[in-house]
């Protein structure tokens, strides 16, 4: 009796095992599967609902990489450490790689470059042969970036009261403000969905820069490779915000230059930058204003993705994921939007060819114009004319993103709301 009775608490306790592994194993599928295709706001929820049914090490690495999406860097790599450093909890080599390339991220945003060359070099040497060939030429050259920058302190952001300050739309309707670098004054475009600040490089010497020559490329909206550099802004100055070593890419003047619209730029500020401000508040009147002491949210619809930002627009019952993009003129669909509501689409709409323009030059794309359609983010909704619908996939990237969200949205509303510090975009 008393072997039979052991017997069976060994087969419920691997029973038990055995459950719990399976469950396990569907949960973290099902957030990966999130995961990869940018789906960062189910992801949130379904990871909040299920994590009692993840193993520790599944737990803590799906935790650190929601830190990460939604901007809480400092803790992200904390858990990053734990998982790292604590041999009593096994993670396979797949997930280290997906880890430290996450720590790297984290490090970017945080300004913490030297910290970004350990960490780039570790996934290079150690876990090469986990990553495709792009995505190791991607590391590779942006190695040198922070290469570049490994003895560049951390930028920081001096903001001693409320402020406020003006911008204005140029030609083209995108936000421009007024940017103090050495005493000289010129305007920049105000852009959240530049991953980096840009300045031209005629102006390097004008501003008496600290430039760095780094020999890599950015890619632009066209897919096209683009030539830069390096340089420093020991101080910047935004109305009475005061910026501290502030790194600019540093593009040739017609790589950001439009003649065929007599259209020219002096430079983008960008989301490092503007994140740094923690809550931005830009109202109908064309005015910033950046309080000293954010306001607290919870829509946790704001999401990032590396350096690029994320929203949740939606549209009929589905929550999309789009980029979030201050600096765009007008919202644009993209492949998966075509994918998703296909049959919809081609009832409704005839195939076309359309140019889209970027640094880097302008490219013709084959897809749709929806002459109406109705978004919505949290609880306001607007409706949008004339949108371009791109069938196919933009970019070298792979990119699950619906669509870039820009100001036809936002001009309907008398203020939106960025909490970077909260992952909340609320319009008024």
């Amino acid at each position: 009796m008393k072997n039979t009775v052991f017997l069976l608490l060994i087969l419920c306790f691997g029973c038990q095992q055995f459950q719990n592994k399976t469950s396990d194993y569907k949960v973290f599928q099902e957030l990966q599967q999130l995961t990869d295709t940018q789906n960062y706001f189910k992801l949130k929820q379904v990871f909040e609902s299920q994590k009692d049914k993840l193993s520790k090490a599944h737990e803590l690495y799906f935790k650190a990489i929601l830190f990460n999406i939604f901007n809480n860097l400092e803790n992200s790599n904390l858990v990053i450490d734990e998982l790292i450093n604590q041999r009593a909890i096994h993670v396979t080599d797949t997930l280290l790689n997906t880890l430290y390339n996450t720590k790297l991220l984290n490090h970017i945003n945080l300004y913490e470059y030297h910290d970004a060359v350990l960490t780039s070099d570790i996934i290079l040497n150690k876990y090469r042969q986990l990553n495709d060939s792009s995505e190791i030429a991607s590391l590779e050259n942006e190695l040198k970036i922070w290469t570049s920058l490994r003895h560049t302190p951390k930028q920081e952001i001096i903001r001693n009261k409320d402020v406020a300050f003006p911008m204005v739309r140029d030609k083209v309707g995108l936000f421009n403000v007024d940017v103090t670098i050495n005493d000289t004054i010129k305007n920049f475009v105000f852009d959240t969905g530049a991953n980096m600040s840009v300045i031209k490089r005629s102006l390097i010497k004008h501003f008496d820069l600290t430039y760095i020559e780094s020999d890599f490329y950015v890619t632009a909206f066209t897919g096209q490779r683009v030539d830069s550099d390096i340089a420093i802004a020991e101080t910047l100055r935004i109305g009475e915000l005061t910026f501290k070593n502030v790194v600019f890419l540093v593009l040739n003047d017609e790589d950001i230059s439009f003649p065929q619209i007599d259209y020219y730029i002096n430079g983008i500020i960008g989301f490092p930058v503007i994140e740094a401000m923690e809550e931005i508040r830009i109202s109908k009147n064309d005015t910033i204003r950046v309080p000293k002491t954010p306001v607290a949210y919870n829509l946790s619809n704001f999401a990032l993705d590396g350096l690029t930002p994320i929203i949740a627009v939606n549209y009929k019952k589905d929550t999309l994921s789009f980029g979030f993009d201050t600096g765009a003129r007008a919202s644009t669909l993209y492949a998966p939007f075509y994918q998703r509501y296909k049959n919809e689409v081609d009832t409704n709409y005839e195939l076309q060819k359309f140019k889209s323009s970027s640094a880097g030059g302008g490219v013709e794309f084959e897809g749709y114009i929806i002459d109406d359609i109705t978004l919505k983010v949290g609880e306001s909704k607007a409706s949008l004319k004339n949108l371009q619908l791109h069938k196919n996939k933009i970019g070298t990237d792979a990119n699950n993103l619906y669509g870039n969200f820009g100001q036809d949205f936002i001009k309907h509303f008398d203020e939106m709301i960025i909490s970077f510090i909260n992952s909340s975009v609320l319009f008024k």
